[in-house]
């Protein structure tokens, strides 16, 4: 299994996505989803899930874009950067997000 860490931003959002997901549905749903985005990136260290999608498809023509990639799982959308060594979570951005906006921003 390759290492991960998240960013900053990253941890700050899924605390986030935690509390929204509380506040509307409880504490078994907020822990279900949260551990949900977790096994995704678990598995994407691991090799297993389907392969990952360039940014660069979500802001064509963009070159500086070309070494995010993203996850889909539930709701949000996995923003990371592989390395040999690391996958760098960037972020967890929900579906409805202005994607190419938000991506814009991370870098």
């Amino acid at each position: 299994m390759k290492p991960w860490r998240l960013t900053p931003q990253a941890e700050q959002s899924l605390i986030d996505i935690a509390v929204w997901t509380f506040d509307r549905f409880g504490q078994a749903q907020a822990l279900a989803y949260r551990d949900g985005l977790i096994k995704q990136i678990d598995a994407i260290a691991v090799g297993t899930p389907p392969h990952p999608r360039s940014c660069g498809l979500l802001m064509p023509g963009r070159s500086d874009v070309e070494g995010l990639t993203f996850y889909r799982e539930g709701g949000h959308f996995i923003i990371l950067r592989q390395t040999d060594e690391l996958l760098e979570i960037i972020e967890f951005l929900h579906e409805s997000s202005n994607l190419p906006d938000l991506i814009e921003r991370l870098k």
